[in-house]
């Protein structure tokens, strides 16, 4: 490999992954591409994940491990991650999922192609706790975006390879959004500067378990979190800026309590986190959000459906005795 390569930073956030964590680390650092560093930041895992991660992989110079003393939560985690990364580019890999050997590669090899591209994308597999890819999501072909427009984006967003000068411009992510959405509101700022190429190859395995982040309801701030986030991005679609960019958190305040007042908006978003909750098989968590959605909205027929297919789906996975 030429000295003059880039080095890339590889940012790992863990926490309470130990069933994923060394399939994780293995695919970072079997990459093709060998002028990488590997970051891990601990977020205080308390199911193994921390003790293996220091037994087997402190001790390797590819590795930059930080545990942290309390558990600071995904975002404030993922920034302070970022913030100690030495390489010309940074990208990501969450502690249970798995990158192609060829990513960095095949990444590298758009910015030494196309030099005003600061940021690349590629396809991706999603995949099920097992590791049996669900379906893959990716473009056609190659292609440049040049700025978001309402559309889903045609890649996942952690293994997205960015400039760091990128991020000194665009700033760290915010935990508004109780970690979820703030990759996507942080890449559509970014693509508003910066075009993002997108490699069509699959080259990202996202693995959605039951400890998924989103699948988490452990802040009931979640349940508008999507909410919040599509009205800022409707904002920044139709005026260039939105009250998160113009700090005006009284006017978030408000939209986010007229949300919570509405009670057949947060039925709705119960039994869709209980629906969420069934699809990864967490019966003990699905009842008191189907019962919270029942006080708010008895009438649903949505409700009706989604206890039904609580029943089947428990009736279908849970062993006979």
């Amino acid at each position: 490999m030429s000295s003059d390569e880039p080095l890339v930073t590889v940012v790992m956030c863990a926490y309470n992954t130990r069933r994923y964590v060394e399939a994780a680390v293995a695919s970072v650092l079997n990459q093709n591409y060998q002028n990488v560093e590997l970051i891990i930041s601990d977020d205080r895992s308390t199911d193994g994940t921390r003790e293996w991660l220091v037994e087997n992989v402190s001790k390797d110079p590819r590795v930059r491990m930080f545990l942290q003393h309390e558990n600071v939560g995904y975002v404030a985690n993922k920034n302070f991650a970022i913030s100690q990364a030495r390489g010309t580019y940074v990208t990501q890999c969450d502690s249970d999922d798995c990158i192609d050997p060829d990513l960095v590669a095949k990444q590298i090899g758009v910015t030494e192609r196309l030099s005003q591209i600061k940021i690349v994308a590629c396809g991706y597999h999603w995949m099920d706790e097992q590791g049996r890819i669900i379906r893959t999501v990716g473009p056609a072909e190659d292609t440049i975006i040049y700025r978001y427009d309402g559309e889903a984006y045609p890649f996942w967003f952690p293994p997205l390879l960015v400039h760091r000068n990128v991020y000194a411009d665009i700033g760290q992510f915010t935990d508004i959004f109780s970690g979820i959405g703030d990759d996507l509101y942080w890449t559509v700022r970014a693509n508003e500067r910066y075009p993002i190429y997108c490699v069509r190859d699959p080259l990202y395995f996202f693995r959605q378990t039951p400890n998924s982040l989103t699948k988490q309801l452990n802040d009931n701030r979640k349940l508008i979190s999507s909410s919040l986030l599509a009205e800022l991005l409707r904002q920044r679609l139709e005026t260039g800026t939105d009250w998160l960019e113009a700090n005006n958190l009284t006017a978030i305040r408000q939209y986010e309590e007229s949300l919570l007042r509405n009670r057949s908006f947060m039925a709705e978003q119960y039994r869709i986190w209980a629906a969420k909750t069934i699809d990864v098989g967490q019966w003990e968590a699905v009842c008191p959000m189907l019962r919270r959605s029942l006080l708010l909205n008895p009438m649903s027929v949505k409700l009706l459906r989604t206890f039904l297919y609580y029943l089947r789906s428990k009736l279908v996975r849970t062993p006979k005795s």
